[in-house]
């Protein structure tokens, strides 16, 4: 365990602590039973730590089954709606990624998917709202895309702003777009 990166183990979160206490569990029991004469005292504490770590195994195993019969059980025709705004998007100044739009750091979409219509292009496109840029409070309808998302939209050259139509996911979600 001296080599083992044990903060990358953690990273994966529960199973990550589970791991490390089975092997915590093998490594006190294997060093027990390396001694001529095995405390009882010691063999009850690790006992009761593999107890724990059972629960925390069984736990780990559950929660996903667990979270599957919960989503099942979700009704959706309760959840809220999905917002509507009319904005301007503007060819951001800043180096954006392409399927990735800055949008004022007020707004209320901020990390979210959102789905852009072009008014006079009709054109659709879906991208993730992950930056922010700062706006005055007579600019807080504004959006910052780039040029390759531009010309999804149907924006020609020289064309820097248009109005558009964004309708906002649910936070988690992204829109399916499909033929129909």
């Amino acid at each position: 365990m001296e080599k083992w990166n044990i903060l990358e183990i953690l990273k994966l979160g529960l199973p990550g602590l589970v791991f490390l206490l089975s092997v915590l569990s093998f490594r006190l029991l294997s060093k027990e039973q390396g001694k001529a004469r095995p405390s009882p005292s010691i063999l009850k504490s690790i006992k009761s730590f593999m107890y724990i770590n059972v629960f925390l195994a069984v736990l780990t195993l559950a929660s996903p089954i667990i979270d599957n019969k919960l989503a099942a059980k979700t009704d959706f025709a309760s959840m809220e709606t999905p917002h509507s705004y009319n904005l301007e998007a503007k060819i951001g100044s800043t180096i954006l990624e392409t399927g990735t739009v800055a949008v004022c750091h007020d707004a209320d979409y901020v990390n979210r998917y959102l789905l852009i219509q072009d008014i006079k292009t009709g054109r659709l496109i879906q991208v993730f709202s992950k930056s922010m840029m700062p706006c005055s409070e007579q600019q807080t309808e504004i959006i910052a895309l780039n040029e390759a998302d531009a010309r999804k939209l149907g924006w020609s050259t020289g064309v820097v702003s248009a109005d558009v139509e964004v309708v906002v996911a649910l936070p988690g979600y992204m829109f399916t777009i499909g033929s129909s």
